[in-house]
């Protein structure tokens, strides 16, 4: 046994490498060498603990570097008395890009007590994410942030209370987001075209996210602003896409609009033919341009009526649609509307060539970029 002991290397990983041959020796003739496999037991047993010993003294070994060791490395608390602005724009930018949301509000907490600046462009650029975020309680430390440390921006942006009303209807706070935004039209005239923006921003989220009850809440506000305010491009935005959407409730919806404002109906008389044209030529939507005939009809509205048929039967030749041109011919007999020469002579030119049936029409386009110019 002292033989072996003197033999002994002193690395640890051949020590290891002993014990397993000693273990495995054990295993095999446990019988004949008992009392020489016990001595050696307590022998490696004791330079293990010694190697661990080691090991939990040393914080730089390999199997001290578990995953907690880095997750705690990599959230120890920033130290930002003596950083620049662009060192804690970094900062920031790279808490935004892993999503540590704790570690913004800890960081700005600390912007604020020991009055350190970030970039008026990341200011901007948190307001932005967590407004789409719908992290209203950000926002508000956002706007304490900027209220002390950049007055005269907060002050011109109003607050950036705007962001705070996307926040909330982001949240489904849609009641309590456009009190806000309705707040802030009426307390800052000079923003007020900026608003109408954001305001059609949050209609579009809210009909293409089909949230029912946020549509009942954006028909009030719709109204509000343009019988308030005089305002009537949030109401145009709202009608436009739920006019021009495939599902029944938003189009019960546009026509319960035109049925409570007389300006919207005003505006919809202006506007029909140019509406008819942009539709068509973008969206290939022939079912809204039919419902807008509709409309017409109701508030005997003939000559835009008869303006938007001419548009259809003109995409109706583009498309070489015979039966549809011939369904609205008829249509005009009916109610006594004289199509134009040109588009007679063209019906019948395309007759004469004989191409029966439309032809395939592009894929719809999508309405997330959807722009509404007026």
């Amino acid at each position: 046994m002292n033989m072996l002991s003197a033999q002994m290397p002193k690395n640890t990983i051949q020590c290891l490498r002993i014990l397993r041959i000693a273990q495995n020796y054990q295993t095999v003739s446990a019988a004949c060498y008992t009392t020489t496999v016990d001595v050696l037991d307590i022998f490696t047993k004791e330079l293990l603990q010694r190697h661990r010993c080691r090991l939990r003294n040393n914080p730089l070994e390999v199997k001290n570097l578990s995953i907690r060791y880095f997750m705690d490395s990599e959230n120890s608390q920033k130290d930002i008395k003596n950083m620049t602005t662009e060192e804690l724009d970094e900062v920031v930018l790279q808490y935004i890009a892993k999503n540590k949301d704790t570690k913004i509000i800890d960081l700005l907490r600390d912007l604020i007590k020991h009055h350190k600046h970030i970039s008026d462009i990341t200011v901007k650029k948190l307001y932005r994410n967590y407004s789409i975020a719908g992290k209203s309680d950000i926002i508000v430390l956002l706007q304490k942030y900027s209220f002390k440390l950049y007055p005269q921006m907060h002050k011109q942006n109003g607050e950036f209370m705007h962001y705070l009303a996307t926040a909330q209807c982001m949240r489904g706070n849609s009641e309590k987001g456009l009190s806000i935004l309705a707040d802030c039209y009426k307390n800052n005239e000079q923003l007020r075209g900026f608003y109408r923006l954001i305001f059609r921003e949050l209609i579009q989220d809210s009909v293409l996210n089909r949230s029912e009850a946020s549509l009942v809440i954006f028909k009030k506000y719709v109204l509000e602003f343009s019988e308030k305010f005089g305002d009537h491009y949030p109401l145009i935005c709202f009608w436009h896409l739920c006019w021009s959407s495939s599902w029944f409730s938003d189009q019960t919806l546009s026509t319960e609009l035109l049925e409570n404002s007389v300006k919207l109906q005003e505006i919809i008389r202006d506007r029909a033919t140019a509406f008819s044209i942009t539709i068509l030529r973008e969206e290939f939507n022939e079912d809204a341009v039919l419902r807008l005939l509709q409309t017409l009809l109701k508030y005997d509205m003939i000559e835009e009526y008869g303006k938007v048929l001419q548009v259809l039967f003109s995409y109706k030749i583009r498309i070489r649609d015979i039966r549809g041109c011939t369904e609205i011919i008829r249509n005009c007999e009916t109610l006594g509307i004289a199509l134009p020469s040109n588009q007679q002579k063209r019906f019948i030119k395309m007759l004469i060539n004989g191409k029966h049936g439309p032809d395939s029409k592009p894929a719809k386009p999508s309405l997330k970029n959807f722009k509404l110019k007026f």
